[in-house]
């Protein structure tokens, strides 16, 4: 999870002085090097202690060293531009042939990010953990939920028994599960234990349970628990966005690679179902096209 990500769950959910600060943090950021304490605070309406209490909250020892990592992050983020603005994709007034165009190329954009920072160790030990796995378990809140259906359909389609803890049921699921098991834990920020799906890890771990995690770049809570990590492209905004279209895009890709190199691993097999399934089901529907 990047800096400017915790910085932004802060303003929004804080709640206190500290939500003031990272406003400023973020509508400055650009140049916030060139504040001192004294003047972010008396912007903020806060005191120099709060600010440098809210560099503490970010686990930094004082303001010095979270503005240094801060605005290096920045220098990033300025010289590696994408070719599209994952955030806001088209304008107000725009003509739908530039929406067209610029929702395929944040699709576009997206996979391809997505794809060179996946890293290969951990999809082969993610396979690993699903061909193991007596059932395949999903954890994710909506609209993580969707694309998880979709992987566990697929999934399903081979005969690997797969399914999408329902909201209200991630207590009782976690605790049911065991070694033999496998979860699969999508969240983009990763960094919320009291929350579902996150709040579930603690009675997965007890339990031995693998845990497959979907999330963002940089450290946080699921990074830090699950037992391989898939990273999803990590440049949206977690809340000033017009929508999940980078992230639901990226989750895509990564879950058809997953389910793509797991069918691999056993072809012959996995495609011998399929087309078994697929025939036996096809005797139950009947065409609704005219008889020649």
């Amino acid at each position: 999870m990047y800096l400017v990500h915790r910085v932004e769950e802060i303003a929004v959910r804080a709640g206190d002085t500290r939500s003031a600060i990272g406003e400023f943090v973020l509508r400055e950021r650009a140049h916030l090097s060139d504040y001192t304490i004294d003047e972010i605070a008396e912007a903020c309406f806060a005191s120099k202690a709060s600010v440098t209490r809210f560099a503490k909250s970010l686990g930094y020892n004082g303001w010095r060293d979270f503005i240094r990592d801060f605005m290096a992050e920045v220098r990033y983020e300025a010289n590696h531009n994408e070719l599209v603005n994952f955030d806001m994709p088209f304008s107000d007034g725009d003509a739908a042939e530039t929406i067209v165009n610029a929702i395929a190329d944040t699709h576009y954009e997206a996979v391809a990010d997505t794809m060179r920072i996946l890293n290969r160790g951990a999809l082969e030990k993610a396979v690993r953990y699903l061909r193991a796995a007596s059932a395949v378990y999903v954890f994710g809140v909506s609209p993580n939920s969707y694309l998880g259906a979709s992987f566990a359909r697929k999934l399903l389609s081979v005969g690997k028994p797969a399914h999408v803890a329902q909201d209200g049921e991630f207590g009782v699921i976690s605790q049911s599960l065991g070694q033999k098991d496998c979860a699969l834990v999508i969240s983009y920020s990763g960094n919320n234990p009291q929350f579902n799906p996150l709040q579930h890890i603690p009675a997965l771990e007890r339990n031995r349970v693998p845990i497959i995690g979907i999330t963002s770049e940089g450290d946080n809570y699921l990074r830090r628990h699950a037992s391989c990590t898939l990273t999803i492209t990590s440049h949206e905004a977690l809340f000033s966005k017009i929508a999940t279209f980078a992230t639901e895009a990226s989750i895509h890709y990564l879950l058809d690679v997953l389910f793509a190199c797991y069918f691999a691993r056993d072809y012959e097999r996995n495609l011998s179902f399929k087309l078994e399934s697929g025939r036996a089901l096809e005797k139950d529907r009947h065409s609704l096209l005219p008889k020649r």
